[in-house]
């Protein structure tokens, strides 16, 4: 859901777009019914189904608990050559709304950034995560980061109404505050990115 802006826009000018999931959501036992819903909800967005990859590995379900990055990595490293990947966006640091499965996709990236191990032309670039009032000042937050961000990507109306679509199909996850989330959030109408810095390995 925070990455509709982006993923509109380049569906709607390439086939090549893939989505990596590492996990099926069934830290409540819903694991089946959630890639379904993924699957229908990125469909709207305007990817193939084909091209929605999620992994089903007891390691990685979400939850509370961290996971092991450097064995993550090489699970999206395998899809990244695969694929042929050559550019590859994901949560930064922060994960957004501080989920710790976020935070560790994010890790995951970094440890094969920062060892060398991804191929030589990825470029790899991470969602910024902003202030909680910027957060939820909706479209407004379009007047800063046109200015603060190199990197942007900007929802038409077409598009919110396709993330509004998406989103409708999360149906075990909509609960009253994902109405809130489609209203105010910035990430329904645009996406900033940085690019990722190199780091110490790990």
């Amino acid at each position: 859901m925070f990455f509709s802006p982006t993923i509109g826009d380049l569906s709607s000018r390439s086939d090549d777009v893939y989505i990596l999931c590492v996990t099926t959501g069934n830290y409540y036992g819903k694991g089946r019914e959630r890639k379904k819903e993924l699957v229908r909800a990125v469909e709207k967005l305007g990817v193939k189904q084909g091209n929605v990859l999620i992994m089903d590995l007891e390691k990685y379900k979400d939850g509370p608990d961290p996971w092991e990055e450097e064995r993550l990595s090489k699970h999206i490293l395998d899809h990244v050559e695969k694929l042929d990947i050559n550019i590859v966006l994901t949560f930064d640091e922060y994960g957004i709304s501080g989920h710790i499965n976020h935070i560790g996709c994010f890790k995951s990236i970094q440890y094969l950034y920062s060892n060398g191990l991804l191929p030589a032309d990825v470029e790899v670039f991470v969602l910024e995560s902003i202030s909680i009032l910027r957060k939820y000042i909706s479209f407004w937050d379009l007047i800063l980061s046109r200015f603060r961000s190199r990197y942007i990507y900007i929802s038409n109306f077409r598009n919110v109404l396709s993330a509004y679509s998406a989103m409708r199909e999360h149906k075990t996850q909509l609960v009253w505050f994902r109405y809130l989330y489609m209203i105010f959030s910035r990430y329904v109408f645009v996406n900033t990115y940085k690019r990722i810095h190199m780091k110490k390995a790990f």
